[in-house]
């Protein structure tokens, strides 16, 4: 008797592989449309929820205060918004879960960012922070119609604020739903996708 080899081929479901490949370029028009082909970004927010993830912060002219923002799950989140005039990360690592195409996009930089007008609004913050001239205060807002949600955003961003000349922020890890920067040098870039976990 003589044996027979058989070769069974794979199949490809091409709907899911023509989604995954059309969910891909889009996401990577809209970066490129972004960053520029220069690795330069100019007054463009991102919106939705992100987690942004690196090494060191290393920021100038720095704010904090309360607000109201939306996500793409809820109207109303508080969030604590921080502006920053100037700042240098080390190993950014900005990641966006993709649900319907089950992954996650993931812009990362190898070399440090060089960012200007920085504005994050968080709605959550963990990492080591150290800071110098910093000012804690609060601003009487009891006066208002809190009932209003745009008096009750605005009341919201005036109650409490926080201010230094520079903060420093090691192993940082925000979730946030809104981030803005000016100008962004992302040397070393890399867009990558992968699975979601």
């Amino acid at each position: 008797m003589t044996a027979e080899s058989v070769i069974i081929g794979g199949q490809t479901v091409k709907k899911k592989l023509i989604i995954a490949l059309l969910g891909g370029f889009l996401f990577l028009g809209a970066l490129l449309g972004t960053f520029g082909l220069t690795g330069m970004a100019a007054g463009l927010p991102l919106v939705g929820g992100f987690t942004v993830s690196f090494d060191k912060m290393e920021g100038k002219g720095f704010k904090m205060y309360g607000s109201v923002a939306e996500s793409a799950t809820a109207e109303k989140n508080p969030v604590a918004v921080n502006e920053i005039d100037k700042a240098t990360i080390t190993n950014l690592k900005i990641t966006k879960k993709i649900p319907f195409l089950g992954i996650n996009a993931v812009i990362s930089a190898s070399q440090p960012v060089e960012i200007t007008g920085l504005q994050q609004k968080a709605t959550l913050i963990n990492g080591n922070a150290s800071f110098s001239e910093m000012t804690m205060k609060e601003k009487y807002v009891g006066d208002r119609d809190l009932s209003n949600p745009a008096t009750l955003a605005g009341a919201a961003a005036e109650h409490f604020s926080q201010t230094a000349d520079t903060i420093t922020l090691t192993n940082g890890v925000l979730e946030t739903v809104y981030l803005f920067q000016k100008t962004v040098s992302l040397n070393g870039m890399k867009v990558s996708f992968e699975p979601a976990k």
